[in-house]
């Protein structure tokens, strides 16, 4: 009925039959929104959205080493300088100690969980050796 009144004021239609059949068309294009909107995510959702934080929190972690990246930190593991060697295999320990905790983690992670609450138990970056 309001929408027969807004129409009605909308488009100045005074004949009840043109009313008439726009609601038809209406209602029979129309769906019902029940349960929960938005939709509840799926795990695959959830999974989808929180890999990239992995990857993210990585890539942190390389940066308060002072590198770009985890990929320009362990790419000094064949420097010639020792140090740099050492933070690269330590950094690359550390990328691969990350993903062997977040891979099963992502596979049970329930929907809607929040980054801050996936990271959370993310292991630590290490200190610099």
């Amino acid at each position: 009925m309001l929408f027969r009144s807004w129409l009605s004021e909308a488009r100045l239609i005074k004949d009840s039959f043109e009313i008439a059949e726009m609601q038809k068309a209406i209602d029979a294009h129309w769906v019902e929104v029940t349960g929960n909107w938005p939709p509840a995510e799926t795990q695959k959702q959830a999974q989808e959205r929180l890999s990239p934080s992995v990857t993210s929190a990585i890539n942190d972690g390389a940066q308060s080493w002072g590198y770009d990246s985890i990929e320009s930190a362990v790419s000094y593991v064949t420097s010639s300088n020792p140090q740099y060697v050492k933070e690269a295999q330590a950094m690359s320990k550390w990328r691969d100690d990350v993903w062997a905790w977040a891979i099963p983690r992502l596979a049970t992670v329930q929907p809607n969980t929040t980054v801050g609450a996936f990271l959370a138990t993310m292991p630590n970056v290490p200190p610099k050796p």
